[in-house]
């Protein structure tokens, strides 16, 4: 399924993200994050290479995981400290499912990375939509791996100036995090800005419409399996939200 359409690519990882934003229950959300990592090795993606870089943003996301633990104090109360809720059932779960829906996001972007982004423009294109769209699409899930590679540079660079991330404090650790989002972000807009200058130095949008040199096209084994992934998704919701 490595060689599948883009489109269908495309609508697996549609419903894999949609179904992040939409599931809050444990189950759930348990079988969407081993239902898009399963399809994720059958899309043929290297997810040896995503949890490698996953790993960089590990800090992160125990983060963002400990917020939701600590500042969520609604359900039944699992840990109690002097008559104060410290953790509950429900921060736990929200807790868990932020790093469930980052191993989503992680798992569908390691598949389109991986894909052709002229196979799929095109074929996005001839489905009717705008090519400028298609595009800028692409090209922001192009820029997620280059986000992890700068981060992870940066995160070198300290080390080289003596520091060991593994004695500093975890409390500081959050800080120097935070301090390093700054200039990553930096250095993705000069990215940006590169990127526009080149495209309008080769005349990008100078013309109303597009020739397409290879057309994509969907053979049998592409119908059958969005059509599988739109009734599977058509029937998840209808369980989902269901009394």
């Amino acid at each position: 399924m490595s060689s599948a359409d883009p489109r269908v690519k495309l609508l697996w990882a549609v419903l894999c993200t949609s179904g992040a934003v939409l599931f809050t229950k444990p189950g759930w959300m348990l079988g969407l994050t081993l239902f898009t990592a399963g399809g994720a090795l059958l899309f043929g993606a290297d997810l040896a290479a995503a949890g490698r870089r996953l790993k960089k943003f590990l800090p992160v996301l125990l983060m963002i995981a400990a917020v939701q633990v600590v500042f969520v104090r609604t359900g039944e109360p699992l840990v109690v400290s002097r008559g104060t809720v410290l953790v509950s059932r429900e921060g736990l779960w929200r807790g868990l499912a932020a790093a469930l829906r980052l191993i989503v996001i992680f798992c569908t972007g390691a598949v389109m990375v991986q894909e052709d982004s002229r196979r799929v423009i095109n074929a996005l294109a001839q489905m009717g939509i705008p090519y400028v769209f298609c595009f800028s699409l692409f090209t922001a899930l192009r820029f997620l791996p280059l986000f992890i590679e700068a981060f992870g540079q940066a995160l070198t660079a300290l080390q080289l100036r003596g520091v060991d991330l593994r004695r500093v404090p975890w409390r500081q650790k959050l800080h120097l995090y935070n301090a390093l989002l700054i200039p990553v972000l930096t250095e993705a807009l000069c990215s940006v800005e590169k990127m526009a200058a080149a495209m309008e130095a080769r005349g990008f949008g100078a013309l109303p419409r597009r020739t397409i040199y290879r057309p994509a096209a969907m053979i049998g084994l592409d119908w059958v399996a969005a059509f599988v992934l739109l009734t599977l998704g058509l029937i998840s919701v209808r369980i989902y939200f269901t009394p």
